[in-house]
């Protein structure tokens, strides 16, 4: 008879589960962290100043910019260009030190329940990692246009429809989020049961995820400029940074580690998702393209495919991840110090 793995089963959740971890992390979220990092290191979050005098001078796209296609809404994000708007003519009466703190929070919180739902409270201090502390207090577009579709994640609406509209949506705050929906889709439908390609063989499946994944590192990393060109995308003309093996040295050893136990693995939606970006990620570091921020968008869905897994791959995961997440940290505050 054929071992069930019970770990790589989500755990059920009744709402109220999630009322006292959702209540810490907003507590912990609105701590104002990026003046303490300013404090401590006499270094600023730059994608947070940016966002910041754009507003305060009230620059907007939405001022020599027409969109004059559908497509223009998803690939010059008109939704974050309106909020701004918004903020800068004072029909949101709010200020953007407040609306800030409001995405930032929306974040950490959604994010934390995502690993909270698979690890219980002994995995919610793995938030405290500087890829997601950058995403959730400087990458504020990134952090509000993913936090949509982690919640989507976290409620699952009845109706797809309500589903797919809420995650377009989001697309219109930031285009990359039609890359996490392409590959949410793709890890449904390989599901072992109700998957419309369950009845393929896990070998098979296995190589259409991380296949997936291979082919969409090379769009967004080779490949990027061409693409951004072709549909008409201002960021065609911005260059990108790379991201060392060193430093993404964890995230090779984690796509190893599910490799190794894809049977497991693939099991779970989180596991075939986790697969599918790391195969991103690992193409992108011998491509020389940058893969950090989307590494930290996906973030939640990695530490809870590994809170899933068996014990005898989950601990010896977890000590290394541990040490390399302080190693992070002492890489991140002295790249700040300069």
């Amino acid at each position: 008879m054929r071992e069930i793995n019970q770990y790589n089963l989500p755990r059920q959740l009744s709402g109220k589960a999630y009322i006292v971890p959702a209540l810490i992390m907003v507590m912990i979220s609105i701590v104002p962290w990026s003046d303490i990092l300013l404090s401590a290191t006499n270094k600023m979050l730059w994608d947070r100043e940016i966002y910041a005098q754009k507003i305060i001078t009230g620059d907007s796209v939405l001022n020599y910019f027409d969109y004059d296609t559908f497509s223009s809404y998803f690939t010059a994000e008109y939704t974050w260009e309106f909020l701004i708007k918004m903020i800068q003519d004072g029909v949101i009466p709010i200020d953007h030190t407040l609306f800030f703190q409001i995405i930032s929070s929306i974040w950490v919180v959604s994010a934390a329940m995502i690993i909270y739902r698979h690890g219980g409270y002994f995995s919610l201090p793995l938030i405290a990692n500087p890829l997601v502390f950058d995403l959730a207090y400087s990458q504020l577009r990134s952090a509000l246009a993913v936090s949509i579709l982690y919640i989507v994640y976290l409620v699952r609406p009845k109706s797809n429809l309500i589903a797919i509209a809420l995650c377009l949506f989001a697309a219109t705050i930031h285009t990359s989020m039609l890359i996490f929906l392409a590959i949410y889709v793709l890890c449904s439908v390989t599901a072992d049961e109700g998957g419309k390609l369950s009845g393929w063989s896990k070998e098979v499946r296995l190589a259409l995820v991380v296949g997936a994944g291979l082919a969409v590192g090379l769009m967004i990393g080779p490949l990027r400029g061409s693409i951004l060109t072709f549909v008409g995308d201002r960021r065609a003309e911005y260059a990108d940074a790379s991201s060392g093996l060193l430093y993404m040295s964890f995230w090779v050893i984690l796509f190893g580690i599910f490799l190794q136990n894809y049977r497991e693995t693939l099991r779970s939606l989180e596991g075939r998702f986790t697969l599918c970006v790391l195969a991103i990620v690992f193409v992108n570091i011998f491509t020389s393209f940058y893969s950090l921020r989307f590494l930290s968008m996906f973030y939640p869905f990695a530490i809870a495919a590994i809170m899933m897994s068996r014990p005898a791959v989950r601990i010896p995961t977890l000590v290394i991840f541990l040490m390399y997440m302080f190693a992070q940290w002492y890489y991140y505050l002295n790249t700040l110090n300069g």
